[in-house]
């Protein structure tokens, strides 16, 4: 009986050790160099948006509904917008979970591809 209690505090221990992980990577090169290099990174519904290289400066990011697609303009409001400079990291909690995001050298108004 005492076995079969501590395989089960066990297996919850590991349960709730679990973790949800979601990487991101855009990378664009022009003529061998850098003009966007970006990595975002979910964890636990904490999300990390660096910002490796931008020919602008800064990596513009739009965080938008987990209901929008990249293939048109999303119905919804975007749920935040961030600038963040070259070698920086902005980090975010609280957003819904399946958010969805695009990043760019340039400010966008929307997700989807041109």
């Amino acid at each position: 009986m005492r076995t079969a209690v501590v395989a089960s505090l066990c297996v919850l221990m590991l349960a709730a050790c679990q973790q949800s992980n979601d990487t991101s990577v855009t990378r664009i090169r022009a003529n061998g160099v850098d003009t966007l290099y970006s990595k975002t990174t979910v964890d636990n519904g904490v999300a990390n948006f660096d910002c490796i290289a931008s020919s602008s400066g800064r990596c513009h990011y739009l965080v938008v509904d987990a209901r929008c697609t990249k293939d048109a303009d999303c119905p919804y409001p975007p749920l935040h917008r961030l600038a963040v400079a070259v070698g920086k990291t902005e980090q975010m909690a609280g957003l819904q979970a399946g958010f969805k995001h695009c990043v760019s050298a340039v400010q966008k108004e929307q997700c989807h591809r041109e």
